[in-house]
């Protein structure tokens, strides 16, 4: 399939083949995933992110364990049947500790997924034993040079290695890429895209790079956002069965739900307690009061107006 081709598609011509693709091999059903981010300590110190370990002005934080339990077991009793766990690359919380909780997440009846960042497979594997069935690790960029460059110390390789660590243990595997990162050009799109299929990921997210004022990529503008929309329509046509999120990044310019119609099925919801979000953000973004029951269940309206399904 030439990848080029589809990039230059008129969009609605575009979001029509990929919103009918995603029905055939889908169907109508959009999952509400709840998203608490555990905590943002980071060693990593990537040009992009706000939570790089540069970033002397962030409040850095680490849910407890039991606060996480709680939070979960509320977002279950809410009606949520995923959570993901999300956080900054660190070891602030005991592997085996951690991996105790995750199992208690799993006896509860949550479909855990984890975003953690690159783990030893020795890690890796002890959470998929205690429950976890997804595992979400980003390479943001298919260039190699590019990345090395955003990501100071580490390698694209490593990142990839580690993707394919994570598909060998048996997760759902989840992946994506930031449109708009500095040097890009369409060739680097379309190898990002040709690496999605490449590793034939269960899940793809496609955000679009947002500056954060406190790194060094402050002063560049934000990626282009139909560059963003028409990359996630192509990934519904090359990865027809795969689950894709609206991303949060994407959510932030308009309407958050468009691409519903343009191949995506997964809305992330952001469920966690603001005196932690403030301080979650790899982007700048507005935050908001959250409520846990009624923010599901606002969104739950919204979809069913939209003729779809929530679950």
């Amino acid at each position: 399939m030439d990848i080029g081709k589809l990039l230059q598609k008129n969009t609605e011509e575009l979001f029509k083949e990929a919103d009918s693709i995603r029905r055939d091999n889908v169907g109508d059903i959009i999952h509400i995933r709840a998203l608490l981010e555990i905590s943002n300590i980071c060693y990593r110190n990537c040009d992009y992110c706000g939570l790089r370990s540069d970033n002397k002005i962030l409040t850095r934080y680490k849910m407890s364990l039991q606060d996480i339990e709680k939070t979960a077991k509320l977002a279950y009793d809410t009606g949520y049947k995923t959570i993901v766990l999300q956080s900054g690359e660190s070891n602030c919380y005991d592997i085996k500790e951690f991996a105790d909780m995750v199992a208690k997440l799993n006896n509860y009846g949550l479909t855990v997924t984890l975003s953690f960042g690159e783990l030893s497979y020795i890690n890796l594997k002890l959470l998929k034993d205690a429950g976890a069935k997804r595992y979400l690790l980003k390479f943001e960029t298919a260039d190699s040079k590019l990345y090395a460059n955003l990501h100071k110390g580490y390698t694209l390789e490593d990142r990839l290695d580690c993707l394919y660590a994570i598909k060998e243990l048996g997760y759902e595997t989840g992946s994506g890429f930031l449109v708009g990162l500095p040097q890009e050009n369409e060739d680097t799109i379309i190898n990002n895209l040709q690496l999605l299929q490449k590793l034939n990921c269960d899940m793809v997210g496609i955000g679009v790079f947002i500056p954060h004022k406190n790194t060094p990529l402050a002063s560049l503008n934000s990626g282009r956002v139909d560059i963003t929309k028409k990359c996630v329509a192509i990934t519904r046509i090359l990865l027809p069965k795969c689950n894709i999120p609206i991303t949060t990044s994407l959510s932030e310019f308009g309407d958050k739900y468009q691409m519903f119609s343009g191949g995506a099925n997964v809305i992330m919801q952001n469920i966690t307690p603001k005196i932690f979000a403030d301080n979650y953000q790899i982007y700048p973004k507005k935050i908001v009061n959250i409520d846990i029951l009624k923010d599901r269940s606002k969104l739950e309206k919204d979809i069913n107006l939209l003729g779809r399904r929530p679950i």
